[in-house]
């Protein structure tokens, strides 16, 4: 590659000695220099007297001595270590490699420390060394010959005594440059000669040739940020790698020196060397006359252009690279500063120059940040723009897109004549993700004016990434009329709410809407049924009742299909190209024109498959369901409101979704539908006691809450309240909905038998409905609410209802007012022998309805002395009570209840004389005890007994006598029985006990007050606390005793 641009990016300063400013610095003048070399902040040069001079930035000098008898004729300045490796001649032209460090000051004499020296072996005579390499960690130094022979030095250079030396190349062209490049393992070796550029492996000892041709001596140089060889010669300058020879740059003319400094390759030509035909931007290059001597030229090698030339009258004698600058040493002793100017100076001049391509590589090389790069990048497109090159203008300004407004590039753009390039631009905006919504309206709005479908297909359908603002391109399509291109861009990216809305609201397509909602799992089902149900239900009731089962049930996810076949045909717009230009003039560049009318909606299909249309399966997104996985069903109640007009879908709505989220199975006291109908409390067994016919007394079986029966909460067990309210909810809307009356419908026009049939069938859903309603009243597994039911019995005016749940709920005298409000004899007879034992006001009750009208009492007196007879024999009330229940009006006589009266009377004159009789034994029985009391303490007792009462033995001294008259030895007496009688400790304790218990008992007044609330006859607890003696102890509530 030909340099053919060339520039002047370097200042070139004359260098001044720092004592007297009028002169060139002493030190270069005193010093004939014969090689130098820099590194870590100081350069370092040899003479040919075998001194070795270190210059720092303040151009003070320290020198020593390397050689005694010989010169130094090549240095290396290590990176990582201040290490200063130098070759020089010895006696007899023996080579020597020597190794200073120079952060060690030498004790005994001026300098650094040697700290080793190595001879470089040579067989035969002696050849001066031509070429030097040295690994950074000081493992491996090459040394060059001028015999041709390389020999390879390695081992821990700085610790190991001896060294291991080997011939690694041996030919007769002489070396002209070696070169390290490290690895992992080992290291290569590159060779130069006059005559090839080989390539040894250090590792598996093998030499491979690069190239044919070589280079001269000094012209072969490593550039150490590539680790890549480069040779000059007289055509170009080469560069090789592992693989052989890579890029090469041509510039003629002969070189005698090249070296690197950063990216730039600085090259020395001889003198008198024409230059060739160049262009020279920037700063004017100096005149070049037949008369010049050395010439310099400095290379970009990664922008491929000419950074500097200049020539040296008096010829160069050293390059040196130190202290981010360029030192130029001349033959006369004088020196230059060659200074890289700012990265914004050279800029300026390739912006003078409309050399943008340059600006923007050397931007980059020198590591701009993005956004000064994409300054450069606008820059250029709008020179190019100025120039009416759209295309390449638009070219650049889309890799400005993240870093310029795309606002900027689409002002220029809005003519018409250009919108093929504003497309491109906008379509590359999207792909970067960068567009936002008026973007997207934009281009979709280039597509129609350019009536390009086919792009507008691609943008639509390729785009997988979603780079386009999603909403806005739905809308767009639609109100264009491309509502097949909407629901393909919401079906694809699974906007669910767009899709739906295009669907419903749009093109009417009601089962694919219903479809696509199967296939989307609870969650957006369920947020989608609630939006769009009524519409759904109103056009087709069957298919969304199911659908509504299936999610409220908790299977949806397992119903819906999983994988629908995606159709094969493309979306075509199925409106007239006038349309598009009509919905989309709101463009800048539109052409006006008159609105045109929005396209008829699509038809819809009466199949759910989606047909032609492009489908897709909404992938697991979100809270999306895809597989069978549980989830929590959502209420029922939420979707009620729906079915408004819709009564028998909703009652199958809440059958199914009740069984299938709480089945239940029959119970053993479930009731029959029809005529069967049984209570949920076990039948009356006439022949127990307690009934009418029996003489006993009895309770009935079961006890239910009187608040409201949940009776399925002990099977199914209560997980939490809100699912049991749940549960109730439904079966109350259920049991309203079993109740309501079916409208009637009108049967105007069709005549008499129209409405007969109406009405049959009116009757008969009816009939089904309050078996239902029977059916799910007697299920002890349906937590209904009980109150709540019962109103809407009544209102319903459903007596079997009414009296079912007055009898769950224990209300037995509301069952009882139910069937005297309807004046049914029998089944207030019925209700009187299945609830009198439970319930006695059951019987005022019925005695004050028996009498209530002279018609009443005369059909039903059989029943009343039927009843009279039972209160009797199981002395359910008393006579007086029975009396005012007849006497409330003046329909029943003295004479129907004589027998009953008299009955009674005996009967209590009876047990009054039983009471008197055992009223005297007691009154006996306590006078009796009295009299043995006083004569206790009154009278003295003589004790006659002759026997021990404990050992049986005769009674002798010492003997003990209790006034109970039993008589003990006083040794069969233990020491705690010395004051009571041993036989009659245990009574006389237990009388101590009791009446303790009754002293305690005496303070517990909650146990009093508990029996008396729950004793049937309060007055015999109060008798039975009497008897016991335990008010004699009780204190007065206010204290007193």
């Amino acid at each position: 590659m030909a340099l053919q641009r060339q520039f002047n990016f370097f200042d070139k300063v004359e260098l001044k000695d720092p004592e007297d400013p009028s002169k060139s610095p002493e030190i270069f003048k005193s010093i004939e220099s014969n090689v130098a070399t820099s590194g870590r902040g100081h350069m370092v040069v040899a003479d040919r007297s075998g001194l070795v001079h270190i210059i720092d930035k303040a151009l003070q000098v320290e020198s020593f001595l390397a050689y005694d008898s010989g010169r130094v004729t090549h240095m290396k300045q290590l990176r990582q270590r201040n290490i200063l490796v130098t070759v020089g001649e010895e006696e007899n032209a023996v080579q020597v490699i020597k190794f200073w460090d120079l952060d060690k000051p030498d004790r005994n004499k001026p300098g650094p420390t040697l700290e080793r020296s190595i001879r470089v072996t040579q067989q035969g005579n002696a050849f001066p060394v031509s070429a030097l390499a040295v690994l950074e960690n000081l493992s491996q130094v090459a040394v060059g010959l001028a015999n041709g022979t390389v020999v390879l030095i390695y081992g821990d250079l700085m610790r190991e005594r001896t060294t291991a030396q080997k011939v690694v190349h041996q030919n007769d062209e002489p070396i002209t440059g070696l070169g390290f490049k490290e690895q992992q393992k080992g290291a290569l070796l590159y060779i130069a000669t006059t005559a090839k550029v080989l390539l040894y492996n250090t590792s598996t000892k093998q030499t491979q040739t690069l190239d044919d041709q070589g280079g001269g001596l000094g012209c072969a140089v490593m550039n150490e940020s590539t680790q890549e060889l480069a040779i000059a010669r007289d055509e170009a300058i080469f560069f090789y790698g592992p693989d052989g020879r890579g890029p090469a740059y041509g510039l003629d003319g002969a070189k005698t020196f090249i070296t690197f400094y950063k990216s730039y390759l600085v090259l020395v030509s001889p003198p008198n060397i024409p230059l060739t035909a160049t262009r020279t931007f920037g700063v004017q290059a100096a005149s070049v006359s037949a008369n010049d001597t050395t010439r310099l030229t400095i290379v970009d090698t990664a922008n491929k252009f000419t950074a500097y030339q200049a020539t040296f009258s008096q010829g160069i004698r050293s390059v040196i690279c130190e202290w981010g600058s360029i030192y130029i040493v001349e033959n006369g002793g004088k020196v230059y500063r060659l200074d890289e100017m700012d990265t914004s100076v050279k800029l300026d001049i390739l912006f003078k120059k409309n050399m943008y391509l340059l600006a923007i590589n050397l931007a980059h090389n020198q590591k701009y940040d993005n956004a000064s790069i994409s300054d450069i990048i606008k820059k250029y497109g709008d020179h190019l723009y100025n120039k009416g090159d759209y295309d390449g203008a638009m070219g650049q300004y889309v890799r400005t897109i993240g870093r310029l407004e795309p606002s900027y590039v689409i002002r220029k753009f809005l003519d018409a004549q250009r919108i093929y390039n504003l497309t491109s631009y906008l379509q590359e905006l999207h792909s970067s993700g960068l567009a936002n919504a008026d973007h997207t309206t934009l281009l979709l709005n280039c597509y129609t004016k350019l009536k390009d479908v086919k792009r507008l297909d691609e943008f639509i359908k390729t785009d997988s990434d979603l780079t386009f603002d999603l909403e806005t391109a739905i809308q767009v399509c639609r109100q264009a009329g491309y509502h097949e291109h909407a629901v393909y861009l919401a079906e694809k990216f699974e906007e669910h709410d767009l899709y739906l809305t295009v669907q419903i609201d749009d093109v009417k397509q009601y089962d694919r809407a219903l479809a696509y909602m199967r296939r989307l799992g609870p969650i957006e089902a369920d947020k989608n049924l609630q939006k769009y149900g009524k519409v759904l239900l109103t056009h087709l009731p069957e298919q969304t009742t199911q659908l509504l089962v299936d999610l409220c049930s908790g299977s949806l996810a397992r119903v819906g299909s999983s994988s629908p076949t995606p159709g094969t045909a493309s979306p075509v717009p199925t409106h007239t190209a006038g349309t598009h230009h009509a919905a989309f003039s709101m463009l800048p560049f539109a052409m006006g024109g008159p609105t045109g009318t929005a396209s008829p909606p699509i038809s819809s299909s009466a199949s759910p498959n989606l047909g032609h249309q492009a489908t897709f399966s909404p992938k697991l997104h979100g809270g999306v369901h895809r597989d069978g996985s549980k989830y929590a069903p959502p209420s029922p109640r939420t979707f009620m409101s729906l079915f408004v007009d819709l009564p028998a879908y909703l009652i199958t709505f809440l059958e199914k979704v009740s069984a299938n989220r709480w089945p239940t199975t029959p119970s053993t006291n479930q009731s029959t539908v029809g005529t069967n109908l049984k209570s949920p409390t076990p039948n009356t067994h006439l022949n127990k006691p307690g009934s009418i016919n029996s003489s006993k007394k009895t309770a009935v079986g079961n006890d239910v809450n009187d608040k409201g029966s949940i009776s399925g909460a002990s099977r199914f067990g209560v997980s939490n309240e809100q699912d049991m309210e749940e549960r109730k909810a439904i079966w109350n809307t259920l049991l309203e909905l079993y109740l309501a009356d079916p409208p009637m419908a009108s049967s105007s026009g069709k005549g008499q038998t129209m409405h007969v049939a109406e009405l049959n069938r009116k009757s008969r859903d009816r009939i089904i409905k309050k078996e239902k309603c029977m059916k799910l009243l007697n299920d002890t597994e349906i937590p209904y609410d009980t109150n709540h039911a019962l109103v809407l019995c009544h209102m319903a005016g459903f007596d079997e209802g009414i009296v079912f749940l007055y009898e769950r709920m224990k209300m037995y005298t509301d069952i009882l007012r139910l069937w005297i409000g309807r004046d049914d004899t029998a089944k207030v007879m019925e209700c009187l022998r299945k609830y009198g034992p439970q319930e006695p006001s059951l019987y005022p009750l019925t005695l004050s309805y028996f009498s209530s009208s002279p018609s009443r009492l005369t059909s039903a007196t059989p029943d009343l002395l039927k009843v009279l007879d039972h209160i009797d024999q199981q002395d359910l009330l008393p006579p007086l009570q029975v009396v005012q229940a007849l006497s409330q009006t003046s329909v029943a006589t003295i004479g129907m209840i004589k027998n009953y009266i008299g009955h009674r009377i005996e009967a209590e004159r009876k047990e009054r004389i039983e009471d008197q009789k055992q009223i005297q034994s007691y009154r006996q029985e306590s006078e009796k005890k009295r009299r043995e009391i006083d004569d206790l303490k009154t009278s003295a007792r003589i004790f006659q007994v002759t026997k021990c009462s404990a050992c049986g033995g005769s009674l002798d001294l010492p003997s003990v006598h209790f006034l109970c008259r039993h008589s003990y030895h006083q040794r069969c007496l233990s020491d705690s029985a010395d004051r009571e009688c041993p036989k009659c400790m245990v009574e006389q304790r237990t009388v101590a006990d009791i009446r303790r218990m009754q002293e305690a008992n005496a303070e517990k007044h909650d146990l009093f007050i508990s029996e008396l609330e729950d004793a049937d006859d309060g007055f015999e607890v109060i008798a039975k606390y009497f008897g016991n003696n335990t008010m004699a102890f009780a204190k007065l509530i206010d204290g007193s005793t």
